[in-house]
């Protein structure tokens, strides 16, 4: 791995966007690898408790955000999306 893209995945984040907000106010949630933006009040907690769970998950498995394989990534966020029955997209970039 070179040096520009370990710096990259040493600065991961989790993003949260949601465009179903119908009154105008600003949501905006941030914490230690995470920043959640917009949506209605529901919307925007849901966004909130599912990061937070992701978070939790990773830590379970004893690792940090920069230290998880594309796979990894993606089997906790589908662990996590088919908790609620509700649809959530996680991207890994």
């Amino acid at each position: 791995m070179n040096n520009q893209n370990k710096s990259f995945r040493e600065n991961s984040f989790l993003y949260g966007l949601a465009f179903d907000n119908k009154d105008s106010h600003k949501r905006i949630t941030t914490g230690e690898n995470f920043y959640i933006a917009g949506g209605s009040a529901e919307t925007h907690e849901n966004l909130v408790e599912k990061v937070l769970e992701f978070s939790e998950t990773i830590k379970k498995y004893g690792k940090k955000l920069d230290d998880l394989s594309e796979s990894e990534f993606y089997a906790i966020a589908k662990e996590i999306s088919s908790e609620s029955g509700k649809m959530y997209w996680f991207f890994q970039v």
